[in-house]
């Protein structure tokens, strides 16, 4: 479990060859820990090493078959490599898993607004629960407005997810953004560069 630890926290400093020594060391006191190969996947999609990375996703997924993260991680795999078509097909399988539902419409929503099918994102965007337990919403909206070319318009919806939820429940969302470069990185503390000011704007309501 100490090695665990210290292994997830030298992956959020992303000292990605101090993680995997780590998780190494996990493995020789227990191996075949679930945990140790979805944090694998997660470091070595990270270097866009693909292949390693989805070796590691399958064999957490075997080892923990219910689990919804190792499953969720190879559906973003795909996404990461712009096969988004497979992508949102996949993300699609995981509505099996309760309590993620928003998260999962979110990432269908953003695959195919990538793939140029906005037709197939819409109903999904519509039939998002609002209000909603989670910043996905939000960041739904927000990618609509972006493939959009409405910059205002997904501005204003990441501001209002950021305003409600805060930075640290909206990270994943924003930094999903981010990646395809429609917000700005954010800085090495983890914070959004002053000069974006989205949360200067007001919050927007459905």
């Amino acid at each position: 479990m100490r090695a665990l630890i210290e292994a997830g926290a030298a992956y959020g400093d992303r000292d990605f060859t101090r993680a995997l020594a780590k998780l190494d060391l996990a493995d020789q006191i227990q191996p075949n820990i679930p945990d140790t190969w979805n944090m694998r996947g997660a470091i070595y999609a990270e270097q866009h090493a693909f292949e390693k990375a989805g070796d590691a996703f399958e064999k957490a997924a075997k080892l923990n078959p219910g689990d919804f993260w190792p499953h969720y991680n190879l559906a973003h795999l795909l996404l990461m490599q712009k096969r988004y078509d497979e992508a949102a097909a996949a993300f699609q399988k995981l509505s099996i898993y309760g309590g993620h539902d928003e998260l999962v419409q979110f990432k269908i929503v953003l695959a195919d607004l990538l793939d140029g099918k906005p037709d197939n994102a819409k109903p999904v965007l519509d039939a998002m629960k609002f209000p909603s337990d989670t910043p996905a919403y939000y960041f739904a909206h927000a990618a609509w407005g972006f493939a959009h070319k409405d910059q205002k318009e997904g501005n204003y919806w990441t501001a209002s997810g950021l305003k409600i939820f805060g930075l640290a429940q909206c990270a994943s969302f924003y930094d999903g953004l981010a990646g395809i470069g429609w917000v700005p990185t954010r800085k090495a503390d983890g914070s959004i560069p002053e000069q974006t000011d989205l949360t200067a704007l007001p919050a927007a309501t459905p």
